[in-house]
């Protein structure tokens, strides 16, 4: 059996929960209407039929993120986080893991700041240096280090600190969710109100003499989404994508260390 072979295990369970996920959530918001509408310049052209539908996703917004996701999304960022602590176990020498002391430091490092150097004593030694103390292979440390968040220009967004956090929050109290409205713009045109035609941004000539302000023709929309609501900000993606992101960097990043196990 591959020294890896644990950590993709769990992969292979967060993949799944994350699929189970997805369908769940879908059924959750199959019956909350999508609102669209025309916006002529800078004229939106609302119907009846729009309010309605809008005053039905304003409703479901305000409701409650059904428990079933939280416990689902705990399940899948554990299982992310523990792919990075199996391997640290598995970098860690067999002498290390044998000590019931040394065995309970064994844990990967995840610091959204450079730790202070160490004292000359084990006692002195950093948090950082006691979890990966049993792994004596220069390459993996510097592997190791070269993951931690506090590499990035914004280390709380980093993913492996995402993991890590969520994994902190869900383990005492738990992840909160929110169901928010997205926006969208689709079938974007220009209207050149001096020459008095619309046609497709891709399709403008690029000899038009543009002899007024053009105003910009489009489709909009409005839809339902469930999003992490303590790990979002504006323009971020909903929980799915999110947690198949955060999925497909553990699986790289576990993966990068395959060449650790000839």
């Amino acid at each position: 059996m591959h020294p890896l072979d644990g950590a993709r295990e769990r992969l292979k369970r967060a993949d799944e929960d994350i699929r189970d996920l997805e369908r769940a959530i879908a059924e959750f918001l199959a019956p909350v209407p999508v609102v669209t509408w025309t916006v002529e310049g800078s004229e939106p052209i609302v119907t009846d039929e729009n309010r309605k539908a809008f005053e039905e996703l304003r409703k479901f917004i305000d409701g409650p993120v059904n428990l079933k996701f939280r416990v689902l999304a705990g399940e899948i960022i554990h299982h992310l986080r523990s792919c990075f602590d199996h391997l640290a176990w598995e970098l860690s020498s067999p002498g290390f893991r044998a000590n019931p002391d040394s065995a309970r430091e064994i844990q990967f490092p995840i610091y959204d700041k450079h730790p202070k150097p160490c004292g000359i004593t084990r006692k002195q030694m950093c948090g950082y240096c006691r979890k990966v103390e049993g792994i004596a292979s220069a390459s993996a440390l510097a592997r190791i280090d070269s993951l931690q968040p506090y590499w990035a220009s914004n280390p709380t967004r980093h993913p492996l600190w995402l993991i890590h956090n969520m994994d902190i929050i869900d383990k005492h109290r738990e992840l909160k969710m929110a169901n928010y409205i997205a926006n969208l713009n689709i079938n974007g045109e220009v209207r050149v109100t001096g020459v008095g035609r619309q046609m497709p941004w891709e399709l403008r000539p690029r000899n038009v003499l543009i002899l007024d302000v053009p105003q910009v023709d489009m489709k909009a929309k409005m839809f339902a989404q469930v999003t992490f609501s303590e790990f979002s900000g504006p323009g971020d993606e909903s929980i799915i994508p999110t947690l198949q992101t955060l999925l497909r960097f553990t699986s790289d990043k576990i993966e990068s260390f395959a060449i650790e196990f000839p």
